[in-house]
């Protein structure tokens, strides 16, 4: 089968990319802007473009017959600070992609977000409502709208995704700790969020090609900021030295959701924090 990945070469796409390619043709779609060409697969097949301009997605989509979507703005910072770039990657990028699949009838596997939620109540379930505070999720929210109606449609609302070449706050920390500086910690350190680990979710992924609805996609678990620096520094036997500062906007206070109904399908995740961490600082 003839497979599209956008952001084929960051660090989610790069690691799906690796599994698509056993058994099927793939074709990487990315601009390069945060993702690196050294990440590509060498049995895909590469085309630098942008999911903003309809006719690099059309080029890109012909005779594919699965589009996995994963073609992004993801820092909540830089939507704060250029909220038209989030709308034309998130928004625009994302209607260019899902009518060029309309069109072909493709099958569509598109990475939504935790952020959708806003700052609510866990465990948080699909059919909530979704409030969310930062544009990155009000745009996720809206791409998932205009798949409200084509039937063949997975959407997986990925929670903190780390693991190694990942950008979580786990490698910021693991990297931080291990050049002997200080752990910025912003707010009191309370926060919670839900950590899940690269493998499992590319394995959360992989259940679209056979499915459609929209899941959650976490390990189930909380974990606060301050938990989180005390598992770091248990696998790493060093002492870390925190450096506390002041809240960001836009950052919610906790973050878990309900996996129940992704794991009717058979998918649960298998790697725990503890081992996901350790990985996470043998690779920096």
């Amino acid at each position: 089968m003839k497979i599209l990945v956008t952001g084929g070469v960051g660090f989610i796409g790069s690691c799906l990319v690796n599994q698509l390619v056993k058994g099927n043709d793939v074709v990487v779609l990315d601009n390069l802007s945060t993702g690196k060409k050294e990440n590509l697969n060498p049995k895909a097949a590469f085309i630098k473009g942008d999911v903003r301009e309809e006719r690099d997605v059309k080029k890109a989509i012909d005779g594919c017959g699965v589009v996995f979507h994963l073609a992004a703005q993801t820092d909540v910072r830089k939507s704060l600070e250029n909220p038209d770039l989030d709308y034309q990657v998130n928004a625009v990028g994302s209607q260019n992609v899902f009518s060029a699949a309309r069109e072909t009838n493709a099958k569509i596997i598109f990475t939504s977000s935790a952020a959708v939620y806003g700052d609510a109540k866990p465990p948080v379930k699909e059919d909530d409502a979704c409030k969310p505070i930062s544009e990155y999720g009000k745009n996720k929210l809206h791409a998932e709208r205009l798949l409200k109606n084509y039937e063949k449609a997975f959407i997986a609302r990925i929670f903190n995704c780390y693991g190694p070449r990942g950008n979580s706050v786990i490698n910021t920390f693991c990297s931080q700790l291990k050049a002997g500086k200080d752990i910025a910690v912003f707010g009191n350190g309370l926060q919670t969020r839900d950590f899940i680990y690269i493998d499992d979710v590319v394995s959360a992924l992989l259940l679209g090609m056979k499915n459609t609805g929209t899941y959650n996609v976490g390990s189930g678990h909380e974990t606060s900021i301050l938990n989180l620096i005390d598992t770091v520094a248990a696998i790493s036997e060093k002492k870390p030295k925190m450096r506390f500062e002041r809240h960001r906007e836009g950052d919610i206070e906790r973050s878990r959701p309900d996996v129940s109904k992704i794991q009717k399908l058979g998918w649960s995740a298998k790697i725990g924090l503890e081992k996901g961490v350790e990985r996470v600082w043998k690779s920096v």
